[in-house]
């Protein structure tokens, strides 16, 4: 190390501590020492400032009178699918306790956007979330979960910003056809607006139809023209548009393309809106945009940025924050999903900035993705300003890069740097101008070490300007923040131990309108307003995300420890033709597989009587194990179903008469659940899983 002792009758220039280094008042972060100063009149004498020898210094000017584009916020998505579902279950201690690491200023993620699902009734990753319009004309506002986030979060946060998408919708929207560009599809964004104002939400943007830049040509543009013509007829002229939610097309065609052919279009959209611009997987190295995005006069955001493990991919998020600016001058992140809080054995498990995936215990997890982004949240807010000059990379692009952002007015500034390349400690010289303020400088930092949470946002030494210039050593593999805004925090609620899913497991309502704990894959499962029977009340076949093979309603329930059990329902059918049943065992943790290409096994029963016994191995074509025929349950009567699982067997029951019993050689463990076999109403009672 090197050590300079200085002493001083009154404030030194820069030169008294030679040419390579700018007058220090703060410490490196290395010691934590500061320097200790004391102010006499107006002497200030400064002592025994430790600073380390580095292989590397950046200075960085920061002059209040460039300000830059607008910062418009860092946000998460709820929604994509089904990720969010488990919430709503939590106690209610600990559910707030998660909320406020969600989205309360100044304690974690202080999230600036909320993106939510328009529910489609399909699944669209994780599971498959309610409509509110099922079938045109008959609208539900109380359906599903999406809405009463958006409450919470708006509670702790006014100035949060609400942002509508579809990734799929009711079947009536397509005309008999697979798309959402309709004039059907328009009328219902719009009654889903209406479902939002009457939950007293007030939603800022919406989009059209999520990464399905495939059929855009033929008629997005036209519906976001139409939709903008509505929104305004409607009275919600303030609601903003995103176009078009796809990815960045490196070659063909590109929403910005058509932006640009089409004035009217043009005219109709708020934000260029793109997904994983920084690369998919995430890396955060290269963030990229077609430049004619970047000269059509609108904001660009990455409207969607995730898959990202929530610790191993901190650092990739780090570096996207910054590199979305600095590349491509990206002035908003959307990060996907905003928790993972759903059953396991599903694709993308270990998502999300908050891990709630046990109501039955109360046990949640926040994650290190949570603090690097506070690293900017908390000390940025929307409507301060990028500082032009004052975003780039440290040295040549190897040893990290920062960003910067004012306040309106320069009343406050702050400076985030990540190190995420770095291979050394270096050091930083900020210099301020144009009028910013020179008081003390608060510093936080986030190691991105996944397996030290003690050095996640961790407040170090303050830096202390001298002569509107500071020095701070930092470390490789952390981000930091400089800033000069107050009111940062880090929440201090922890949760309850870990614990496994108790059986028995009983379905009662939960204020989603669905069964406790039980998580939709495809269609929707709501209670009748009986309260106690469960009803698939998709009946008519969806437009899909995406569409490939069969795919027929579920859903499922339970823990990662569930291995043997009964799980039993009543079921009533609609109409002739119609098959429902039970699941047992059930594993779709396989990424790339279609909804319906699960692992686990099935007791499928028709309303003729007519049975199957189903071992589903992840593959389109099932294997049936046992198969047969009972007295036919007709229509508007209940038959009651049970599948067991125990060890190596399998049983299967109707109306308690056992039909099957099989030894099996694979699945020991996994979920319970309820199926139908088609896109029809067939209601449920009595569901409930036993040792």
């Amino acid at each position: 190390m090197r050590i300079y002792v200085v002493s001083a009758a009154k404030p030194m220039r820069t030169a008294a501590l030679g040419a390579s280094a700018a007058l220090l008042t703060a410490v490196t972060a290395f010691t934590g020492a500061t320097a200790a100063t004391a102010t006499t009149g107006t002497a200030a004498a400064v002592t025994a400032t430790i600073i380390p020898r580095t292989a590397h210094t950046t200075v960085i000017t920061l002059d209040g009178r460039r300000p830059g584009p607008a910062y418009q916020g860092i946000g998460a998505i709820s929604g994509g699918g089904g990720n969010s579902r488990l919430l709503v279950d939590y106690p209610a201690a600990q559910r707030r306790q998660i909320l406020d690491y969600l989205f309360k200023p100044g304690y974690g993620a202080a999230l600036q956007i909320l993106k939510l699902e328009i529910g489609g009734d399909v699944n669209s990753s994780d599971g498959s979330e309610p409509s509110v319009e099922h079938a045109q004309g008959q609208v539900n506002c109380a359906a599903g979960y999406e809405f009463w986030l958006a409450e919470q979060a708006r509670a702790l946060n006014p100035a949060i910003k609400i942002y509508g998408l579809q990734w799929a919708a009711p079947g009536w929207v397509g005309g008999g056809h697979q798309t959402v560009w309709t004039r059907a599809d328009i009328r219902y964004v719009l009654d889903w607006l209406n479902c939002a104002r009457s939950h007293g939400l007030t939603v800022n943007y919406v989009g059209g139809w999520n990464e399905r830049g495939d059929g855009f040509a033929v008629g997005g543009p036209a519906w976001f023209e139409g939709l903008r013509a509505a929104l305004n007829t409607a009275g919600y002229r303030s609601v903003r548009i995103v176009a078009a939610d796809s990815f960045v097309s490196s070659h063909g065609p590109d929403v910005a393309n058509d932006l640009a052919a089409d004035p009217a279009f043009l005219a109709a959209v708020a934000v260029i809106g793109y997904h994983d611009s920084c690369g998919y997987p995430t890396s955060g190295s290269t963030c990229t945009v077609p430049a004619v995005a970047r000269k059509l006069g609108k904001p660009v955001w990455q409207s969607e940025i995730g898959a990202m493990d929530s610790n191993l991919g901190a650092a990739a998020m780090a570096r996207s924050i910054n590199n979305s600016y600095l590349q491509a001058g990206v002035t908003a992140l959307i990060h996907w999903p905003v928790v993972d809080s759903m059953p396991p054995y599903l694709p993308y498990e270990n998502r999300g900035l908050v891990w709630a995936d046990q109501p039955w215990s109360g046990h949640y997890q926040v994650n290190l993705m949570t603090w690097v982004i506070a690293q900017t949240t908390q000390f940025a807010r929307p409507g301060w300003r990028h500082i032009t000059g004052a975003n780039a990379a440290l040295g040549r692009g190897s040893w990290g890069t920062y960003d910067s952002y004012e306040a309106p007015h320069g009343s406050a500034w702050s400076l985030v740097v990540q190190t995420t390349t770095a291979h050394a400690a270096q050091s930083v010289v900020v210099r301020l101008k144009g009028g910013l303020a020179r008081s003390a400088v608060r510093v936080w930092s986030t190691s991105l070490n996944p397996r030290r949470p003690g050095t996640w946002f961790v407040r170090d030494a303050d830096a202390h300007p001298v002569g509107g210039t500071f020095r701070y050593v930092i470390r490789p593999g952390y981000v930091y923040t400089f800033s000069t805004s107050v009111g940062q925090g880090k929440g201090r609620a922890t949760a309850p131990a870990s614990a496994s899913m108790p059986l028995p497991y009983t379905a009662r309502p939960d204020s989603s309108n669905e069964a406790w704990a039980l998580a939709a894959q495809d269609g929707a499962f709501e209670y009748a307003r009986d309260r106690q029977t469960i009803v698939q009340t998709a009946d008519v076949t969806p437009v899909f995300w995406h569409v490939s093979g069969p795919r027929f309603p579920y859903a499922v329930v339970g823990g990662g420890n569930w291995s043997d059990y009964t799980v039993f329902a009543k079921v009533r059918f609609s109409a002739t033709g119609q098959t429902a049943g039970l699941i047992a065992r059930f594993d779709r943790s396989a990424r790339g597989t279609q909804p319906s290409q699960f692992a686990g096994y099935r007791l499928v029963v028709s309303a003729s009587g007519a049975w199957r016994l189903i071992h589903d191995r992840g593959t389109r074509v099932p294997v049936t194990l046992r198969s047969g025929t009972v007295s036919a349950p007709g229509l508007g009567t209940w038959a009651a179903l049970a599948l067991a699982v125990h060890g190596t067997k399998l049983i299967a029951r109707i109306d308690s008469t056992r039909v099957a019993s099989v030894t099996l050689n694979a699945a020991s463990r996994g979920l319970a659940g309820i199926f139908t076999g088609g896109w029809y109403r067939v209601d449920f009672r009595a569901l409930k899983v036993t040792a």
